[in-house]
């Protein structure tokens, strides 16, 4: 047993510095799930913790729950080499450290006390920022906008203009119009930055609206196809009609689909809008630049109009936020705090250049003290919330 022990701290301690080989990083997991050892592992984190902060008390981490997942989710045998050079490959392991720990099995840190900062994070954090929730706003044709939220379905239902309209739980729903000959306006549907919303639109097709987004749509689909203005991020579901293709207008780029699901990632502060296909397929084109995508393939548009192709895709990280996660794939913090400033609307500011990249996952509906907290565990960046703004620093 002591053999045993011995080798684990050795081998733990080579991948938190990065420095795994492959068949020992196939060695660790393979340590992790045997008998007897959570303690032992359970030890090794606790004095990496101690290490970073120092001087702190120790997060409360729910050391149980975490090795029940590891040893659920250990590397199987079978698959396990792709799995050990994609991890090998990231440039950045060494500065992800224990969240690569626990995000390459799958899993997130949870506090045992879920509702209360741990003592070591709340000086930094007492201005504590919420996180976004279900609110947008409706802009209809004649330019009257409405406010929607929790709670405003009955004034909905009692302005002009608003027939066939539903709200429910975050949710705006067109019924489809009884006059077949209705004249199509466009309303547009727009969500601030610590917003989000879902909206069907009158052919069944559904659409999710990440914060800082907006659609424009018809309130009925008229002529030969079904086309909408996405800015923003989006996530599809669109009804299946061969004889009206539904088509998205995004920066300049036309994307043409008869029935699939996929996400639009077109933020200005992005480096590009990126398409990314989960089922079904899609036309992208630009000018004379056309690319035609497959399930769990992304197209990412270039500033000279063409298409970059990316053939395997982390197609559940990409629409992680429809689904109330952050997920983090070998994400830089740069994106990182994008994304924090768009869901807690909040500014970021950086007191120097930071490069580190990060892999790992947590709720969105979560304070945002939480996700720096699981950012802070790296040892390799720090964070202070002052009003709005969120700071970062490098220890």
């Amino acid at each position: 047993m002591t053999g045993n022990s011995d080798r684990l701290t050795y081998l733990y301690r080579k991948y938190i510095d990065g420095t795994c080989t492959e068949v020992e990083l196939q060695e660790f997991f393979e340590y992790i799930g045997q008998p007897g050892m959570k303690e032992k592992l359970e030890a090794l984190a606790d004095e990496h913790l101690e290490n970073i902060l120092p001087g702190s008390a120790e997060p409360p981490i729910d050391w149980d729950y975490m090795y029940s997942r590891v040893t659920r989710n250990a590397l199987p045998a079978t698959g396990t080499q792709g799995k050990v050079k994609r991890l090998l490959a990231w440039p950045a392991v060494a500065a992800a450290s224990i969240i690569v720990l626990m995000a390459a099995t799958g899993l997130y840190f949870l506090f045992r006390e879920k509702h209360h900062e741990p003592a070591w994070a709340h000086n930094r954090f007492q201005n504590d920022l919420p996180p976004g929730n279900s609110k947008a706003v409706l802009t209809l044709a004649n330019g009257t906008s409405i406010a929607l939220y929790e709670g405003s379905s009955s004034f909905l239902s009692q302005l002009e203009n608003t027939k066939g309209l539903k709200l429910n739980s975050g949710e705006l729903v067109y019924e489809p119009p009884s006059d077949v000959a209705a004249t199509a306006g466009y309303n547009t549907l727009t969500t601030p930055r610590g917003g989000q919303f879902r909206l069907v639109l009158p052919d069944g097709s559904k659409i999710w609206l990440n914060a800082a987004s907006s659609i424009t749509y018809p309130v009925t689909f008229t002529g030969s196809s079904r086309t909408v203005t996405i800015t923003g991020e989006a996530y599809l579901e669109v009804a299946r009609n061969p004889g009206k293709p539904f088509k998205v207008m995004v920066n300049g780029m036309e994307i043409t689909v008869l029935g699939t699901c996929f996400n639009i990632n077109a933020y200005t502060d992005e480096a590009g809008v990126s398409t990314t296909l989960l089922e079904g397929a899609v036309r992208v084109s630009r000018g004379n630049n056309i690319q035609v995508l497959q399930p769990g393939q992304q197209a990412q548009l270039q500033p000279d109009g063409t298409f970059r192709l990316m053939p395997d895709t982390d197609t559940a990280a990409v629409t992680a936020w429809k689904n109330g996660m952050f997920a983090f794939n070998d994400a830089d913090i740069a994106s990182i705090m994008r994304q924090v400033n768009r869901w807690y609307d909040a500014e970021i500011v950086y007191t120097s250049a930071v490069s580190q990249h990060f892999v790992g996952s947590i709720p969105r509906d979560v304070p945002v003290s939480k996700l720096l907290t699981m950012l802070e565990l790296t040892g390799r960046l720090r964070f202070r919330i002052e009003g709005k703004k969120i700071i970062v620093t490098q220890p």
